[in-house]
């Protein structure tokens, strides 16, 4: 009989080839999932460039609002209905806002 016909010989042809479509499977799907992160940063700094001016609106109203709620609690040093309102809402400093 013929060493080169033995019945295992060809069955599975390289002993190497599960190992290189593994790793080319491997190589697609870490791949693809390379391709989806970038996307997904992308269309995240995409949404957060769209909300800085948002953000902005909201810090200068935020300013606003304690200039205003400072000055009626400066109000308030002298006036009885400013200290009435002050009173009212709860308005106080952690430490005393600073004078103009």
């Amino acid at each position: 009989m013929n060493e080169n016909t033995h019945p295992t010989s060809n069955c599975c042809g390289n002993p190497f080839l599960p190992i290189v479509l593994l790793a080319l499977t491997l190589i697609l799907v870490l791949g693809q999932n390379l391709l989806t992160v970038r996307d997904q940063k992308s269309a995240l700094n995409q949404v957060v460039d769209q909300q800085k001016p948002a953000i902005e609106q909201s810090r200068q109203a935020s300013a606003r609002f304690t200039k205003m709620m400072q000055d009626l609690w400066q109000l308030a040093q002298t006036d009885a209905e400013a200290k009435a309102i002050v009173a009212k809402h709860g308005i106080a400093f952690t430490s005393a806002p600073a004078t103009k």
